[in-house]
């Protein structure tokens, strides 16, 4: 399928490039994240993404603590750890070296060969997908979208996410989430227009998916909710000397 066809491709580009910074953007050794490492069972990674072995099958991106601020999930809070996703997407169109302030030279960014001003729902998904990816045991994407080690059903995923914000771009709560990952990914420039990008594929939502958006809208009217600010843990990122890469799959969900 064209997921499945388009994440192959990233393998050897966008993610191999996210592999280089994933120390950095989630603060551990740079060595766990060599493809070829042995992430089964190595907790400290996992559990970020709430996979255990055995349930891949069963995997629910909205218990991955990763997407929460202080780790910590929080149905209201859904994707109040927006920096991690924002730095995903700014490696995928702006290059690694991006995340670098100081940063200059090199080819011109994606972001401005293709004139992009803005994040949409299917962007967002695919930074979330890769996110758990990395994070995985799994070591390389297969061509059906499902880990091989992990059993995580990355199509599915990728979906489910999607359909989230498509579903509540407008939300008081997402629209600073959106916000928040445009100034940094975007630097800034322009304000966050409403995306047009509202096909779905998915034949059902989840029960989970449901859930939170449930809590989501409940948060609003919740006095005891102390979550209006979206705080998250601005991790360092150590620096690397490679060029912008992005693939197809990228591409494909702007």
């Amino acid at each position: 399928n064209q997921f499945g066809s388009g994440m192959q491709q990233a393998r050897s580009s966008f993610l191999n490039s996210l592999r280089t910074v994933a120390g950095g953007i989630f603060n551990m050794p740079n060595e766990f994240f060599v493809s070829k490492y042995d992430r089964t069972s190595l907790s400290q990674v996992t559990d970020l993404i709430g996979w255990e072995a055995g349930k891949g099958k069963a995997y629910d991106i909205f218990k991955a603590p990763i997407l929460y601020p202080d780790h910590i999930v929080n149905e209201k809070k859904i994707f109040g750890n927006w920096i991690v996703i924002a730095k995903a997407m700014k490696v995928a169109v702006c290059g690694k070296m991006s995340l670098y302030s100081k940063a200059r030279g090199g080819p011109p960014s994606y972001a401005k060969m293709w004139k992009l001003t803005s994040c949409t729902p299917g962007l967002i998904a695919f930074s979330v997908t890769s996110i758990i990816f990395i994070l995985s045991p799994d070591q390389e994407f297969s061509g059906d979208g499902v880990g091989a080690i992990s059993s995580i059903a990355y199509h599915s995923l990728f979906q489910t996410v999607k359909k989230f914000f498509v579903v509540k771009w407008n939300h008081q709560r997402i629209k600073s989430v959106v916000e928040q990952i445009n100034r940094y990914v975007f630097d800034g420039t322009v304000k966050t227009q409403p995306s047009n990008d509202t096909q779905c594929t998915m034949e059902q939502v989840t029960e989970s998916l449901d859930r939170v958006m449930a809590a989501l809208d409940a948060s609003d009217s919740d006095s005891n909710d102390d979550s209006d600010s979206l705080e998250y843990v601005n991790l360092p990122v150590q620096a690397a000397n490679i060029h912008p890469t992005v693939t197809a799959a990228a591409a494909a969900t702007i």
